[in-house]
This record gives structure tokens, sequence and C-alpha cells, in this order.
């Protein structure tokens, strides 16, 4: 079975009247406290055979609000009609500027085999001929909008009954019923089965949305209770191969951080300050800061980075769920402005802002931008 998917180029093959192609979708938008009307009508699809017999159009479409459409079609193995007297190509007369809108309408009005509402999936049991044409008529009330997103058409018809005795393949006319009935079941097995060939299609991360990105998520064993945005999901689980691998390093906490943040945070690990400061006269502050356990590690993140306590949540548990066995996690909010005796960080978070002028009295306490001067 052959499929014919719309993409840009195909749809803008056809006439738009009131509607618009915008990349793969069709469009249409409704003016302000006005009803709208939009036609598609498309170019021929040719089969490559004559009387094939057109199996089914399935389409998925978006709207908002109230809206009515329908899908109009017909298939002919002779493009070739007459109109006003004379003989001329149904590619050409549609193509032409000579006729307007409603006189194209008008006289394709006789040629639809068949018209239904309000539906996106249809067998379309009368089609028989080379080529296929359909249209897509759409009403809008107030405010709203309508795009249709996808659209396949396949071909040529398959029935089940080619798995019967050949009495039931026959063109006799008491199989019709028959054919008609098995065809939706073969529709459906169709679906199943496409699924099941395509199913490494729910394993592409920017690909799956929705319940489908929930579902890898878990799969890939990302730690519960966090409250993804789609956009940092799709980057762990693009990355979660790599991460997994130096789950438990300092780069892997570093990338991890970055994924979420869009920053490398700044670490820092307990024994090297300890180690360094043993014996100074910084050795009391630096233990004061940093503690005396050389199995911690400091994780410093710009506060513009973490908005508010959710993500700081978030992003602790995630970090919990990476860190090395047998140690502390220290998740460190910098600020942006020095405090004195806790985390300042020259280059980082030293900034000093406009200066005011220091006065003593009952009431007046120390601002952070306060400078001394001899």
């Amino acid at each position: 079975m052959n499929d014919m998917i719309f993409d840009e180029e195909l749809w803008k093959e056809g006439q738009c009247f009131g509607c618009a192609v915008i990349e793969d979708t069709l469009v249409v938008e409704q003016q302000k406290n006005k009803s709208k009307k939009a036609i598609y009508i498309s170019e021929y699809i040719d089969s490559g055979e004559k009387e094939t017999l057109w199996h089914r159009m399935f389409l998925h479409y978006k709207k908002e609000g109230e809206c009515i459409f329908s899908i109009s079609y017909f298939a002919t193995d002779n493009l070739e009609i007459t109109v006003k007297d004379k003989k001329m190509l149904l590619p050409d007369f549609l193509a032409s500027t000579g006729f307007s809108e409603k006189e194209k309408l008008y006289i394709l009005e006789h040629y639809w085999q068949n018209t239904i509402n309000q539906q996106n999936d249809i067998l379309l049991f009368d089609a028989k001929g080379q080529y296929f044409y359909f249209k897509i008529e759409i009403s809008l009330y107030k405010e709203n909008s309508f795009c249709i997103d996808y659209l396949q058409i396949q071909f040529p018809r398959e029935s089940l009954t080619c798995y019967l005795p050949s009495f039931y393949d026959s063109d006799h006319k008491n199989n019709s019923f028959l054919k008609r009935f098995l065809t939706v079941f073969h529709t459906m097995l169709f679906d199943v089965q496409q699924n099941i060939d395509n199913v490494c299609e729910y394993f592409i991360p920017n690909v799956v949305t929705g319940e489908n990105l929930k579902w890898l998520a878990d799969a890939m064993a990302v730690p519960e209770g966090i409250f993804w945005e789609d956009k940092i999901a799709v980057e762990f689980l693009q990355n979660c191969f790599l991460l997994y691998q130096k789950k438990g390093t300092r780069e892997g906490i570093s990338m991890l951080v970055e994924i979420y943040t869009g920053k490398k945070p700044f670490i820092i690990e307990s024994y090297e300050i300890l180690q360094n400061s043993a014996h100074t006269d910084w050795e009391k502050e630096y233990t004061e800061l940093y503690g005396k356990d050389i199995y911690t590690f400091f994780v410093l993140v710009e506060q513009q980075y973490l908005e508010d306590y959710r993500k700081y949540g978030e992003l602790k548990k995630l970090l919990e769920a990476f860190q090395p066995a047998h140690t502390k996690l220290k998740l460190v909010v910098l600020r942006p402005f020095m405090v004195f005796g806790e985390h300042c960080y020259i280059g980082i978070n030293s900034c000093l802002l406009e200066s005011t002028a220091l006065q003593l009295d009952g009431t007046t306490i120390l601002p952070f931008q306060t400078t001394l001067l001899e």
C-alpha cells in the first residue's frame, strides 16, 4: 500500500480560498467578531494506474472554539472537462485566473462523489480512478482557529477478503458489503502494525510529547517526584547515556546542573579546602564555612538560575540521585552580593553596588552596598 503524506510543497500545489499554508500545516484564522468560510481544493494525486481503488484518508487537526469542517472527494481516469462549451484540463481550469472562486466551486460541485462531515478518518469506498481530488471546507464562528497539521492518503485499496476463498474476493455484487465490513477491521489492523513498525519513534526524545515523554523518562530511570519542563526533560534524555556513564563523578554532576540551569556550576570539594588551609591563619574560618567532613562537596549555583524554592528542591533531588556514594551534598545558592562569613567568591558574586554614605544613629542599619572609606 502506498502513502501520500502532505507537506508544505504538496499543500501549496492546491487552491486556497480564505486559508493559508504555513510550513506543513493548513491554517484558518478567524477575523474579529466575524464568521468565516475557508475552502481548500487539492491538486490531483496521480496513482500511476487507471481504475485505482483509493483506500483511506486520514488527517489530524487542531481547533479552538466552535468550527465545522467537511471533506469532499472524487476520483477519475480523465482530467478533461467541458467549461462553457470549451474543453480543458481540470488542473488548468483550477489554476486559471479567468474564472472566479465562485465559478470554480460551482462547476466542480457535481464532480464530488461524496461529502463527509466532521470526520478525520475516512474510508474512500466509492473513489475509483487514476487521479484523486479532495476539497476541505471549514466554517468558523467568532474568534476561533482551525489547522490541519497532518494529512495522509492511502492507495490502492486492500481487503481482508484476499485471505478468504476466491469467491469472497471476487467482484460479485453480493460481496460488496463483506469487503466494506472487513475494511474497517483491516484499517484497525494496519494502524496497529504501523505503530509496531514505528515503535522506535517513541524512543526519540525530541519527537515524543506529553504522556509518551513521561513514559520514556520513567523507562530511563529519571528520578520520581520531579516536575520536569519538556525542554529540560528532552535534553536530559538526549544525554542520559553519557550521564549514567559519568554518574557519581564531578563531571557528571556538572553536566546535570548545566542541563537543568543552562550554565555550568562551581563545584568545591571539602578535602581540597581543608588540605590547603590546615595550619594556616584562616583554618578556623574555612572550617566554619566548609565543615570538617572531607567527604562533603558543594555545588554553587547562582541565584538567577534557581528562581524559587521549587526549582531548588527539584535540582537537589536530582543531584542526590547522581551524587557519589558515601558523600554529603550541599547545594548553595549564590546571592548576587557579598555577605561576609558566607560563600563569597571574587569574580562570581563579589559585585559591589553603588555606594551610599554611612550614617550612625539609633535606627540605621548597614546596607549591603555600603563601602567604608579611610
